[in-house]
């Protein structure tokens, strides 16, 4: 099934987020940060009088990397609300063919948590990211 997805840069991956989803690309201006809240979310920032949630997308994957230095956000609702994750750049939108299966590579945790498949681009396949899966966070591991 053929689909538009929005191509971005998150921790250094290009990966694919179904354009659908997507409300805006923004440059992030001020980030206030948010008392208590997980470390995944670098805080909150406003676009057009509304809030939005500030999403460290290398944190949320739990990736090493930090991307809370990265200017650029995709803005996009999970659970009606507003989030802004953050991305390292934004390529393009391309039309392209869905796969809704597991790749056969080995993927680091956060990044199998929330992908959704692959999609097949002139630049070659990439992994459809799955943005409520990265607005929940990292897998919290329970105490033995």
């Amino acid at each position: 099934m053929s689909a538009a997805f929005l191509i971005v840069r998150v921790a250094g991956d290009r990966v694919a987020i179904p354009a659908e989803r997507v409300h805006s690309v923004i440059e992030v201006g001020v980030v206030t940060p948010a008392p208590r809240a997980p470390d995944f979310i670098a805080g909150l920032t406003s676009l057009r009088s509304r809030t939005l949630t500030v999403i460290d997308t290398a944190k949320a994957l739990g990736l090493d990397e930090v991307s809370a230095q990265a200017a650029l956000a995709v803005v996009l609702d999970s659970d009606g609300c507003g989030y802004a994750l953050l991305v390292e750049e934004v390529e393009n939108v391309e039309i392209a063919e869905a796969k809704p299966c597991r790749p056969d590579v080995r993927l680091a945790d956060g990044w199998k948590r929330v992908t959704r498949g692959l999609v097949e681009t002139p630049a070659g396949s990439l992994l459809i990211a799955d943005p409520d899966l990265v607005v929940a966070g990292p897998q919290r591991r329970d105490a033995a």
